[in-house]
């Protein structure tokens, strides 16, 4: 979504405001496999004093697989994006975005931040115990039946504790 900030630029304490549904899948990857349409993000760019302010608040439900176990689960993420917006060229603001003219393309920002700001690795949950090394079985289910296979270089001690 572009934005058009024609009428703000020069007017301190002048805002527009959006609500859009942000194409997000491009924000894709890692334990994320897609995520469902629609998602949501609404804010405003806010002119302070001569700085351009973007704010939002952008609503995803991811689908994910766990890390761990390889589960597929849903995971809603809520996150509050800020960052400032310059006129500079290429390399003067590494912390903020720059417009295009007097316009901002408000979706590039919402999925820039969401990947940025996004763990690469999701759990089912916190205390996911996950995938038996050797056969595979799901330790959330049920305990596996593989033998713990001893270090070699403490066999010697386990022989002692047999004795």
């Amino acid at each position: 979504m572009i934005i058009d900030l024609r009428e703000i630029i020069g007017v301190p304490g002048g805002k527009v405001s959006f609500d859009f549904e942000p194409d997000m899948s491009e924000a894709a990857g890692g334990s994320i496999k897609r995520i469902q349409k629609p998602s949501r993000a609404a804010g405003s760019v806010t002119n302070t004093a001569g700085i351009l302010t973007f704010s939002a608040n952008a609503d995803a439900i991811c689908e994910c697989v766990c890390a761990r176990c390889l589960k597929e689960f849903e995971y809603p993420v809520h996150k509050v994006i800020s960052a400032n917006l310059t006129e500079g060229g290429e390399g003067e603001n590494p912390d903020g975005y720059f417009l295009q003219g007097d316009k901002v393309d408000a979706e590039e920002i919402i999925v820039t931040e969401f990947i940025l700001n996004t763990d690469d690795t999701l759990l089912c949950s916190e205390d996911c115990k996950g995938l038996c090394q050797q056969c595979g079985a799901d330790l959330n289910i049920n305990k596996c039946k593989c033998k713990k296979e001893i270090d070699p270089r403490l066999a010697v001690l386990g022989q002692l504790l047999e004795e």
